[in-house]
């Protein structure tokens, strides 16, 4: 990890991130997306990209990093506290592709307390060489700390940077080459299910990869399982275009017991078109065991 991700810049705002080859690969494979552009050379090139393609959760390894370094330079020799995801948004303007040198800005938009959690809400930005967005996203963190009037400084070290820019637009150079006929789809059309095994081995693998704590790597895992289903049914893996998550109550989350395996399903559905575009909402469904882990999940993509 500290060969990906450079310390962040004096005022804690910045961080500088390089997408290499081996990384993506590791990474597709924890979250079982096999699409073969996120795994080998000439078929990234076959689809016009000059390098490996990074599954649309690879920012998750960046993010996820910055994010702690931040907390933790608001919190100088405190111990960190637990940090959990909320709700999480993330918007790409392209895939991340080997080779990109981006720098990782991210910024505080509120701080506040409940009860004995500090509720974060942060924006991010991966910015490469000429200035632009490739992808932006507003987390919301849930970090318990020791007492509900303590106060980590977070606000005040950030309350002069400026705010994060947005993704521009996705650009429409290249066509996507879904291997789904948008024409023929409509809303409430249903996608095929799909089953999976995981272990706890895999789970520690993604946090290996990934560099997250096993209290932040469960809810990333199953969205990086989620788009490698989606980009399974939809062929492309730059097609997708947006990611959404929300917790809600009643919600389990990823425990795996060590030596366990447990069995989770995929299951999505259509929930709007918009032709004009050539792009879909299309909702996740995830359940290990029967039981429900996201409280809504959604991706937009557009399609050939």
């Amino acid at each position: 990890m500290n060969e990906l991700v450079t310390p962040l810049s004096r005022n804690g705002a910045s961080s500088r991130c390089v997408v290499r080859s081996e990384t993506i690969r590791e990474f597709a494979r924890t979250v079982r997306h096999f699409h073969p552009a996120c795994l080998r050379e000439d078929a990234a090139r076959g689809l016009g990209f000059s390098g490996l393609v990074a599954p649309p959760t690879f920012a998750a390894i960046f993010l996820g990093h910055v994010h702690r370094q931040l907390l933790d330079a608001a919190r100088t020799g405190a111990a960190g506290p637990r940090i959990l995801h909320a709700d999480h948004v993330l918007d790409l303007a392209r895939p991340l592709v080997a080779g990109d040198n981006l720098d990782c800005r991210v910024h505080v938009e509120s701080s506040r307390y409940f009860s004995d959690y500090e509720v974060l809400t942060i924006r991010s930005a991966l910015v490469d060489r000429g200035g632009c967005a490739l992808q932006t996203g507003t987390t919301t963190l849930l970090g318990r700390v020791r007492a509900a009037d303590a106060t980590s400084g977070i606000t005040e070290i950030f309350a002069d940077q400026r705010p994060i820019e947005a993704a521009i637009p996705p650009t429409h150079d290249r066509t996507p080459c879904t291997a789904v006929n948008f024409d023929a789809l409509a809303v409430g059309d249903e996608l095929p299910v799909q089953l999976l095994e995981v272990s706890a081995a895999d789970l520690a693998e993604y946090s290996a990869v990934t560099g997250l704590s096993s209290a932040e790597a469960p809810g990333m895992y199953e969205l990086g399982l989620a788009t490698g289903y989606l980009t399974d049914w939809l062929g492309d893996p730059a097609a997708v275009t947006r990611l959404r998550t929300q917790v809600a109550p009643g919600v389990h989350g990823l425990r795996i017991r060590p030596a366990q395996r447990v069995r989770l399903a995929l299951r999505g559905q259509v929930t709007a078109l918009d032709g004009r575009q050539r792009s879909a909402t299309l909702a996740v469904d995830l359940r290990c065991e029967g039981r429900r882990l996201f409280g809504y999940a959604a991706a937009e993509a557009r399609f050939g």
